[in-house]
């Protein structure tokens, strides 16, 4: 049972983290900057901006595009999905996929330990409560096969999920595997037809529904995929 100093320690430790991040956002040279002119981009799936922008970082070009997807991850309903397509693009879809899969999974562990650590106060700042009741439920009736179920299809946030599976007592393992393993179609998919077919909306649709499809097999064999891959699960 944790006694009121480790309470104490826990708060206080957890206060400065919060309060580094903060202090490096705003005097850090390069990082508001960075964080603005990559949102702005993503809001707009300005793919041609998000080209240059990356490329502009030269050698560092695969760590800025990791570390675009990582903080979208932090911003409910800024399209990720941009990022995977332009990284196809920029890369090829091969190591474009790995540097997408690599930060959406970094992004997707950065909401878990926000939620874990912080808590659903401060949760709902980022997330509307009434999504945070659709997914408890949503998790509460299907345990970690809801996570990795959702991960097949891009139609649903990837970050509420993250947040709202914070929340409970699910383990940060169990959640890093079915994400790392749930997320890799969708990106693989998106990265392949992102290398050629930028611009090319049917396809996009094509996919999504593809996608759509996996999930709901996903969901029919959840009890199938969760026996097959957390064994252990209590």
């Amino acid at each position: 049972m944790a006694t009121p100093m480790m309470i104490a320690k826990s708060m206080m430790y957890r206060l400065g983290v919060l309060v580094i991040a903060v202090i490096g956002y705003f005097y850090l040279p390069g990082i508001q900057g960075f964080f603005e002119s990559g949102l702005s981009l993503l809001w707009d799936r300005d793919f041609d901006g998000l080209r240059q922008f990356i490329l502009s970082y030269g050698f560092w070009a695969p760590l800025c595009s990791i570390l675009l997807m990582t903080l979208q991850s932090l911003i409910p309903f800024v399209p990720g999905l941009a990022i995977t397509i332009t990284n196809a693009w920029v890369f090829g879809w091969q190591y474009g996929a790995v540097y997408s899969w690599l930060g959406a999974l970094l992004g997707a562990c950065l909401d878990f330990a926000i939620a874990r650590w912080y808590g659903r106060p401060i949760v709902e700042n980022f997330i509307n409560n009434k999504y945070l009741k659709v997914t408890d439920e949503f998790l509460r009736r299907h345990g970690i096969a809801a996570v990795f179920i959702t991960r097949l299809t891009p139609i649903i946030p990837f970050k509420v999920i993250s947040y709202g599976v914070g929340l409970t007592t699910l383990s940060f393992g169990q959640f890093t595997i079915a994400t790392a393993i749930g997320q890799a179609p969708a990106i693989l998919i998106y990265s392949v037809i992102g290398q050629n077919l930028t611009y090319n909306l049917r396809a996009a649709v094509i996919i999504t529904f593809l996608l759509i499809a996996i999930g709901a097999l996903g969901h029919y064999f959840r009890d199938d995929i969760e026996r097959r891959f957390f064994p252990d699960k209590e």
